[in-house]
């Protein structure tokens, strides 16, 4: 039965990986903001975000697999838990291999949705080419991840990612030395550490695979793919909504001059941290209710839901402290310029309240993916992007980079409101007679 020490021993390692996950960008922003150069730090903000946005593409290369494997082990189907690592590793490998064959259209694109400042161009340029070549690895580890995380083995799942950002940490600090352009150090230190990531995960669980004719035959099963895709389709619109978000509120900040748009990138690296933290205790709920569904406990399934909302209103108020305590020494972490910092304080109350208006999505998320149901999710996103747009329209021209911030945190609380109403009746549904019968 689940328990509040049975789902933490889960959840723990989750959080800290999650954590880890968007310390690429932030440790990036932070190395190159102490180089007190203003360009090279919007340059590697731009390049974080659109890293940061684009993987959140397809991160339902980690979430689905997770939730596939917990329900395929919830089962004792060992061939089936296999296989939500193969294919959905085959899929990574595919899209970052495009991603680096289509690099020209994707590089230019981001620099015109969002580099507004041309003294920019020439290394947004640079850290984007340089960092699309690992995104096959990228990818890849995705599904490692979600695999392990999928298996319980989440320790191991935080061994791997830990290690991958100590090794970024290291190596950008040599390699901005070591580089005339330090963009250019930092994005070939970042990416260095991507592609040695997935190695160390693939090392990881290369002698828990079964090799069999049987495997090879499963794998080529090209119905199988469209299926995967065809229940990931949700989350796949899901991201491209956030992503187009995030796009939005990166240009907006971007006309307003070099200042605004580094204090935003930098406050986004905050809200980056807490949404991956928050996502930690969802991907718990994910491997937890996976089970829960696969064993067709209803009473399982409501314990992980109330201890897991327990620990996000716990993190909440955690995490709104620890940022209101320590907020000039955050800041200072982030850059030690004056005018940058004063920018910075004048917009950082709006970063005390996401965590307040945040969390929830991330729980439900985790849920609607241990359940293997993501339409809430999309649908979520599609009613929050609607809100967005609308209170930007109204309030950019008038209260400027205020209104971003006021519409940003107006969209993460629709998501939470219209998901956990959701979650309420797919609740009452999934586990009626008639739907277990």
């Amino acid at each position: 039965m689940v328990s509040a020490k049975s789902f933490w021993l889960i959840a723990y390692p989750l959080v800290l990986a999650g954590f880890s996950t968007p310390l690429l960008g932030v440790v990036d922003t932070i190395v190159i903001a102490n180089t007190g150069q203003l360009t090279a730090i919007g340059a590697v903000a731009i390049g974080a975000v659109v890293f940061n946005t684009l993987y959140w593409l397809f991160g339902f290369l980690k979430i689905s697999t997770s939730g596939f494997t917990a329900q395929a082990l919830g089962q004792n189907d060992l061939n089936l838990a296999q296989m939500s690592l193969f294919r959905p590793l085959v899929i990574a490998f595919f899209v970052g291999t495009s991603f680096v064959l289509f690099l020209i259209p994707i590089r230019e694109s981001a620099i015109h949705l969002l580099v507004t400042d041309a003294s920019m161009a020439d290394s947004v340029r640079t850290y984007i080419t340089t960092r699309l070549y690992a995104a096959p690895f990228s990818l890849g580890t995705y599904v490692i991840l979600g695999w392990l995380i999928g298996h319980g083995r989440v320790r191991t799942a935080l061994v791997i990612q830990i290690g991958g950002n100590v090794l970024n940490i290291l190596l950008d600090v040599w390699f901005i030395r070591m580089f005339d352009d330090p963009v250019a150090g930092i994005a070939v230190a970042t990416s260095l550490s991507e592609v040695m990531t997935f190695g160390f995960g693939w090392l990881f669980i290369h002698g828990r695979i079964t090799y069999s004719a049987q495997s090879a035959r499963d794998l080529m099963n090209v119905g199988a793919y469209f299926t995967y895709l065809t229940v990931n389709r949700d989350l796949f619109i899901r991201t491209v909504f956030l992503l187009l978000m995030t796009a939005w509120f990166t240009s907006l900040g971007a006309r307003q001059g070099v200042e605004t748009l580094s204090a935003n990138a930098i406050l986004f690296q905050l809200q980056y941290l807490i949404a991956y933290w928050f996502s930690g205790i969802g991907q718990a709920a994910t491997v937890l209710i996976g089970r829960a569904i696969g064993q067709k406990s209803i009473e399982s399934y409501r314990l992980t839901v109330q201890i897991a909302s327990r620990f996000i209103v716990w993190s909440t108020i955690g995490i709104t402290l620890l940022l209101s305590v320590a907020q000039q020494g955050i800041i200072r972490l982030f850059t030690e310029d004056i005018t940058l910092r004063s920018t910075i304080e004048t917009y950082y109350m709006w970063i005390l309240i996401y965590p307040l208006v945040g969390g929830l999505a991330m729980l439900y998320e985790g849920v609607f993916a241990g359940i293997g149901d993501a339409r809430p999710v999309r649908n979520s996103i599609i009613y929050a992007f609607v809100v967005f747009t609308s209170l930007v329209i109204m309030l950019f021209p008038t209260v400027g980079n205020h209104g971003i911030w006021i519409a940003f945190l107006c969209f993460s609380l629709t998501r939470s409101l219209s998901l956990g109403i959701n979650e309420r009746r797919r609740r009452n549904r999934l586990f009626s007679p008639s739907h277990r019968s």
